[in-house]
Order: C-alpha cells, then structure tokens, then sequence
C-alpha cells in the first residue's frame, strides 16, 4: 500500500478479539473501506495517517476510521446489524471537528440515514455481492464549514498543546502548570482557524505511540 502505513490506537485490541466481540458484518466492513476507499487515499497521498477507532472529546466518542493529511476525514461505519439510534449525536460531534464526514451505511440503513447526516456528509452505500461486502458511493463528502476551533484542539494531547505554545512563546509559567483544557482555550483563541487545523494535523502525525496493523494483508 504505498508503503504507507496503518494505525491503531493503544487500546486497540488483537483482531481475533473483535471476531468474536463484532458482527462479522462489521468487521468485513471494515476491511472493505481498507481494502477500497482507504487504499485510494494512500495511493494518492502516502503520507496520511489512517487510525482506527479515533478517540474525540476526551473518548466520549470514537470515530471508526480518520484520515488525517491536509483534511481530517471521518469515516461512520453502520452495518446491517447495526441501528442508527447514536447518530443523531454522533453526526452533531463529528461535524464540529471533521473537515469532511462519510457514512458508511448498510444500505437498509441509506434511506434513513440521509435524513439524520448533514449534506455535506458523504455517502457509502454497503451490499452483498459474492459473499462479501461491496461499497458504492452514492455521493462524495464536501467540505465541513464549520468546524469549531475549540473541538479541534481537543484532539492534543497535554504534552503536544504545551510544545504548542511553547513554539508560539505563550508556555508561560502559569500555563505550563494549568490544565489541558486551559491550553486548548488559549490556541483556540490565539491560532486562526486555517493555522490550528495545520497545526493539530501536523502534531497527530507527528504524535509516537501509535500501534500498527496493515489491515490490507487481513483475509
């Protein structure tokens, strides 16, 4: 793939786990977007950053896959075993991060699913062909135009926002020993919006600590 490289989170538990603790349904799912959307991506950007099960808003919420390069992308996975009853706030915290959002729905999910997301979202629309799951997008993501700063920043980690400020010259003493949610305020108001997605997208590729697994290679 491109050399490029996949990766999950600390937590993120071995394959067999979520085997047996996932519908299989979701699973191939999952792999599908690898295997599809996913590999389009790195082929045409090898250096993003793809993470699954991405913790936001201190992990209330964790979007199945994010793409991160120039955009942050979200991918929303709902399979046919799946119910559509978390989207409604899902899509509400998602969109206040996420420069563009895709729906990857079963497609007895579409019909309804469409109501609840924002036109912005895109939309993949998931059936059997084979055996096997197959993904057709009915529409491309836009661009979100309203992203929130202070959601954004929350995606920093205490360290990383404090050698933020540190590169801007704001580390001041007070700062330093202040909280992660104090930083967060401080760049949210000090960084333009354009500067602090660069800035956040920069530091979560930048960040160690990510567990890899080619998802490619998975049958």
């Amino acid at each position: 793939m491109c050399g490029a490289v996949l990766t999950l989170p600390l937590y993120k538990l071995p394959l067999w786990h979520y085997a047996t603790r996932m519908t299989m349904r979701e699973l191939d799912v999952r792999l599908a977007l690898h295997k599809t959307e996913v590999r389009r991506i790195l082929e045409k950007e090898p250096s993003s950053l793809v993470v699954d099960e991405l913790g936001l808003f201190e992990g209330k919420y964790r979007i199945d896959v994010a793409v991160i390069n120039g955009k942050l992308h979200g991918y929303e996975i709902k399979s046919r075993m799946d119910n559509l009853d978390r989207l409604p706030t899902q899509q509400e915290s998602y969109s206040r991060i996420f420069d563009r959002m895709t729906l990857v729905a079963d497609e007895r999910h579409v019909a309804k699913a469409v109501e609840i997301v924002p036109p912005w979202w895109g939309l993949i629309a998931v059936s059997t062909k084979d055996g096997a799951p197959h993904l057709n997008e009915i529409w491309p993501s836009r661009q979100n135009l309203n992203v929130e700063p202070h959601a954004l920043c929350q995606l920093l980690w205490r360290d990383e926002a404090l050698q933020v400020l540190k590169d801007l010259g704001l580390a001041t003493g007070s700062i330093r020993s202040r909280s992660r949610k104090l930083m967060w305020k401080v760049l949210a108001k000090v960084l333009e919006p354009d500067e602090l997605k660069l800035t956040v997208h920069r530091v979560l590729k930048a960040r160690e600590g990510w567990r890899t697994n080619d998802w490619s290679s998975s049958n």
